[in-house]
C-alpha cells in the first residue's frame, strides 16, 4: 500500500472515534485490512479505505432508507449473484482469478464460464447472425462503433427473443448469436466464426503478439459485478425482455462520461502529457484548472487495479506512460485503472481511435448477458423505490 492509503493505529482509531481495543476488535473480524509498517515491523497500518467505509457504515447506522441510498453508491450488496466477486484487490470469476484466467483463455472460454454453460458450448455450429447492414443510414457507417452498435443491434434478429420462460441452454445460443452480432457491428465486418480476439486482430491489422495482448483483454473486461452499464442490463433483464434489448441498455449506460467516457479522457491525459513533454507539469497543470486526473484510482481496488497491472506489465516500455504514472503516484497517491491501460494499449499498437472503448464494449456484453440470464431465473422485477424529498401535499 502507498503512505496515502494506510493510517497508523492512533489515526485510525481518531477517525473512527473508537479505542485502540474496539480497532483491534474490528480487524480481528477481517473489517480493516493491515499490513507492516516499513519503518517499523513491529507495528501495524491500516487500511485507509476500510476505515473509512466503517465509519461510513457508522455514519449511516441501520435507518432502512439510508441502507438502500449506500447499496446504490458503491456501498452494501443490492444484489445477490454467482458471478463475479471482487475481494482483496482481486477480480474472480465464479471462484477463479481473472488474471490467472487472462494468462490463456479466450473471451470464448470466459463466456461459458460466466454463463455456466458446462460442457455445452453455445458457439458451436452456430448460424451466422442476421446484421441489417443494408438499412442503416449512410451517416451511421462513418459514426463511432458505438454509435453504429447502438443503431443496428435492435434491428437484428440476434438475441431478439424474449427471455421470459425459455430454457436456459436456448437464451445461451441466442446470447452466443447477440455476441457475434455485436463483433460485427463494432468492427465493421460481417458476423464470423473465429475466436473474437482473432476478429479484432485481423480488423486491426495486429501481429500475434498483438492479438494475444487483445484476447487477454477482452477476458479481463468480461464482467465487473454491479457497474452502471451492468445494473441497466439487470434491470431491463428483470422485466423479461430480449437479450438484445438488455445489451441495448448496458451499451446506452456505457455511452455515458462518467462509465465508457472515461477511456477517452485516459488517451487526452496520455496525449497531453506527450505533447508537454512533462508528465508532473501536465498533472500539476490540470490540478491547478481544478480537474481530476483520470483513469487513476478505483473505489473498489484501493492499492491497484489487478486488471491494470496485468496489462500494463505486458506492453511494450514507454517512458512517457511510466513517467505519467509515476507522476500521479507522487503528486496525487493513485495507481492507475483499467481505463489507463486500455488507452496505453491503443498508444502502445497503434490501434484507431476508441478502440479501447470498443474491446470494453465487446468484452462487457459477455458480462451483460451472464446478468441478464442469472437475472431472468429470479423471475423477479427490480423495483426499488424513491426516498421523496420534493414539496409536501397539504
Amino acid at each position: 500500500m502507498s503512505t496515502a492509503s494506510v493510517l497508523d493505529a492512533a489515526a485510525a482509531a481518531r477517525s473512527l472515534r473508537v479505542t485502540r481495543a474496539t480497532l483491534y476488535a474490528y480487524v480481528s473480524r477481517g473489517m480493516i485490512a493491515t499490513e507492516p509498517d516499513p519503518a517499523n515491523p513491529r507495528r501495524r497500518l491500516y487500511r485507509a479505505a476500510d476505515v473509512a467505509r466503517l465509519l461510513k457504515a457508522k455514519e449511516r447506522g441501520r435507518k432502512p432508507q439510508a441502507i438502500a441510498a449506500a447499496a446504490l453508491d458503491w456501498g452494501v450488496g443490492a444484489l445477490a449473484s454467482r458471478i463475479t466477486l471482487v475481494e482483496g484487490g482481486r477480480l474472480f470469476y465464479r471462484g477463479q482469478d481473472a488474471a490467472v484466467v487472462a494468462e490463456h483463455a479466450t473471451l470464448e472460454d470466459v463466456t461459458g464460464l460466466l454463463w455456466d454453460c458446462g460442457d455445452h458450448d453455445p458457439f458451436h455450429d452456430l448460424p451466422a447472425p442476421d446484421v441489417p447492414w443494408r438499412i442503416l443510414p449512410k451517416p451511421y457507417n462513418d459514426a463511432p462503433p458505438i454509435e453504429r452498435c447502438r443503431a443496428l443491434l435492435p434491428l437484428s434478429d440476434a438475441g431478439a427473443r424474449a427471455m421470459w420462460n425459455r430454457e436456459p441452454a436456448r437464451l445461451a445460443l441466442d446470447g452466443a448469436s447477440l455476441l457475434r452480432a455485436i463483433v460485427a457491428c463494432m468492427l465493421g465486418t460481417r458476423p464470423d466464426a473465429a475466436p473474437i480476439h482473432a476478429q479484432v486482430a485481423r480488423a486491426w491489422r495486429l501481429d500475434r503478439a498483438g492479438a494475444d495482448l487483445v484476447r487477454a483483454t477482452l477476458v479481463l473486461l468480461a464482467d465487473h459485478e454491479l457497474n452502471a452499464s451492468t445494473f441497466a442490463a439487470r434491470v431491463v433483464a428483470s422485466t423479461g425482455a430480449s437479450l438484445n434489448a438488455c445489451v441495448s441498455a448496458g451499451l446506452a449506460a456505457l455511452s455515458g462520461p462518467l462509465h465508457g467516457g472515461a477511456t477517452a479522457l485516459a488517451e487526452l491525459l496520455l496525449e497531453e502529457a506527450e505533447q508537454t513533454g512533462d508528465a508532473p507539469a501536465t498533472v500539476e497543470a490540470r490540478l491547478r484548472r481544478g480537474e481530476r486526473i483520470p483513469a487513476f484510482g478505483h473505489p473498489l481496488y484501493p492499492d491497484q487495479d489487478p486488471r491494470a497491472d496485468f496489462l500494463l506489465q505486458r506492453l511494450p516500455k514507454d517512458a512517457m506512460r511510466d513517467a505519467l504514472i509515476a507522476a500521479v503516484d507522487d503528486i496525487v497517491g493513485q495507481p492507475p485503472n483499467v481505463d489507463f491501460a486500455l488507452a496505453s494499449l491503443r498508444r502502445a499498437l497503434h490501434l484507431p481511435p476508441g478502440s479501447g472503448l470498443v474491446l470494453f464494449a465487446v468484452a462487457r456484453s459477455v458480462g451483460w448477458i451472464a446478468h441478464a440470464l442469472e437475472q431472468n431465473a429470479e423471475k423477479k422485477l427490480i423495483r426499488p423505490r424513491a426516498e421523496y424529498v420534493g414539496i409536501r401535499p397539504e
